[in-house]
């Protein structure tokens, strides 16, 4: 069956089961959707709805055929890209993995290089992020405190030039696929004979524990898991089960070892499913207790609440799980989250600032109360910040304090860059895919001055020193913005113009670089630089309508600050 859009998601299973809202978008917009994914997997693929092919790519076998013979590699590749367009004859290609290979493939897929959305090459083979969010995605999720959007939102962002314009506007859905009858047999199976169980009693259901993550920093003890494990039976009769991959077997081994004492009866699945039947264990439980796996966002997908830890470089604005009423815990340390290349200088002390008492009175509160707010306590509060997920107005996923950690800096910060980013990337986005809007400038401007004269039901800014700091830099980037536009009128006419241009361009990716809270924004207006250079008038347009929402951006935090912000002002 052919079809119209390509997806390419060559990442890790969490990232490609985050890409299900992405497709019910395209799906509700009257696309046939294709995906091309790593093969390791594709066992995924059966719960995954509305993918109408799939094609798992043998990533492994295509780089031993690297090391033997490149031109056999290259071969298979063009092999396996020539079958997908015969047959699936793709008129868009949708690509979510920014690496060269996949920017590669893409290219081979799509039958023009336009019809690329997301990450792409240019004729010359440069990378190349086509439209407005892929400029946005590529650098915001490289820098922690500058990732306000769930990646589920960001995807659906990148494919929203398709959809129908009733689709993009409303809450995604992240509905999985049930698993198949047979998987549902085997963890019926494995539920059925717990070990440790007493003679004559039966648990009164199952709580599901997600052991491992994608590195050990990022992982709860497994002994606090233990104790967690302990209380949850003794206190409300619910067995534990243990979730893992086959390379994860030493956590359950440890954690049977911290349970010879107690002999809490319990279930361990590590290593002993693949991924529908992990999708059928999840079935069966009342709540999974994970890190920030792909196991929290399968359960997101089948609609099983969690209790989810993010520690070291993993926080929940961004990876958090996609479904409401979940619970995200962060250790309350001011080093959180930490830089994905920095070396603790804590010994990871993160791990162990969230104690299992406070996270077995969070687990008890939901399972009895219904609500984790039941669970806060003053000592979880010190040890944590406690949130909780939720959909916004605007239909994106959010996190809401339930700690009292929404007054800080780094919580403001990120409300705000929600708000000013979705203005932002909207307002560019609309005019990009109205190209005779950027060249109607008179009109562009009357609109513009509409847009920034209308109030924002902005949260509320940033402390007085931090607002001291940013402000400054802000506006000092609008005005440079300002020069840009008027310079670029003349860059034709004038050779003076077009060199003061080029050296403004430099001084506005200086100024933004020096200023770590809008890393964001610095690669950001790299990206519109360099990849709409050849273009000045939808550039301009851009700059244009940057430069209206960062002084709007700058009035809103300079009314905060202690004085009003000085020009030239920078962050150490």
């Amino acid at each position: 069956m052919s079809t119209d859009v390509l997806l390419l998601n060559l990442t890790r299973f969490g990232d490609l089961l985050q890409c299900q809202p992405l497709v019910q978008d395209l799906h509700d917009s009257g696309h046939k959707v294709g995906l091309v994914c790593l093969d390791n997997f594709a066992a995924a693929l059966p719960l995954l709805r509305h993918v109408q092919t799939a094609w798992p790519l043998p990533g492994a076998k295509l780089m031993a055929a690297l090391d033997r013979d490149w031109r056999t590699a290259v071969a298979q590749l063009l092999g396996l890209t020539r079958r997908i367009r015969r047959e699936d004859a793709p008129r868009h290609v949708v690509n979510l993995t920014p690496t060269l290979p996949a920017r590669l493939l893409s290219k081979l897929l799509a039958p023009t290089p336009d019809a690329v959305l997301g990450f792409g090459l240019d004729s010359e083979g440069f990378g190349v992020n086509r439209g407005i969010w892929s400029s946005f995605l590529s650098g915001a999720t490289l820098h922690r405190l500058n990732a306000p959007f769930n990646l589920v939102d960001m995807f659906r962002m990148v494919g929203a030039p398709l959809y129908a314009p009733d689709i993009a506007g409303r809450p995604g859905r992240f509905r999985l696929q049930s698993p198949p009858d047979a998987a549902r047999a085997h963890a019926e199976a494995l539920l059925a004979r717990p070990e440790n169980l007493p003679p004559g009693t039966q648990p009164k259901g199952f709580v599901a524990l997600q052991l491992g993550a994608s590195a050990a920093r990022r992982q709860w003890p497994v002994a606090h898991f233990a104790a967690l494990g302990e209380r949850l039976w003794r206190e409300a009769g619910l067995c534990p089960v243990l979730l893992g991959a086959p390379s994860e077997r030493a956590l359950a081994q440890e954690y049977a070892a911290h349970n010879a004492r107690s002999r809490t009866p319990l279930v361990s699945a590590v290593g002993r499913t693949d991924i529908p039947q992990l999708a059928a264990l999840l079935r069966h439980m009342r709540l999974l207790v994970t890190n920030d796996t792909g196991t929290m966002h399968l359960a997101a997908g089948l609609g099983l609440p969690c209790l989810a830890f993010f520690l070291a470089t993993a926080q929940p604005w961004d990876t958090g799980p996609y479904l409401p009423g979940c619970c995200c815990l962060e250790p309350a340390m001011d080093c959180h989250p930490c830089s994905f290349r920095q070396v603790c200088p804590r010994e990871h002390a993160c791990l162990t600032q969230i104690s299992p008492a406070s996270a077995g009175d969070l687990v008890l509160a939901r399972l009895n109360a219904g609500n984790w707010q039941a669970g806060l306590s003053p000592e979880l509060s010190r040890q944590a910040r406690v949130w909780l997920t939720e959909t916004d107005a605007r239909g994106f996923a959010a996190v809401r304090s339930l700690s009292g950690h929404d007054a800080q800096d780094r919580s403001l910060w990120l409300g705000q860059q929600r708000l000013f980013w979705r203005h932002i990337l909207d307002d560019l986005g609309d005019n990009a895919n109205d190209q005779s809007a950027a060249r109607a400038n008179g009109s562009l401007e009357q609109r513009q001055d509409e847009k920034m004269r209308q109030p924002l039901n902005a949260p509320p800014p940033c402390s007085p020193d931090f607002c001291g700091q940013v402000a400054p830099v802000l506006a000092q980037a609008a005005r440079l913005l300002d020069m840009l536009a008027e310079q670029g009128r003349l860059t034709g006419k004038s050779a003076r113009a077009g060199q003061l241009f080029l050296l403004n361009c430099e001084r506005l990716q200086t100024l933004l670089n020096a200023c770590p809270p809008l890393a964001s924004l610095a690669c950001f207006w790299r990206e519109l630089q360099q990849q709409r250079g050849d273009r000045m008038d939808e550039l301009l347009c851009f700059v244009r309508l940057l430069a209206g929402h960062l002084e709007q951006w700058a009035a809103h935090m300079a009314a905060s600050s202690r004085k009003p912000p000085q020009a030239g002002t920078r962050l150490a």
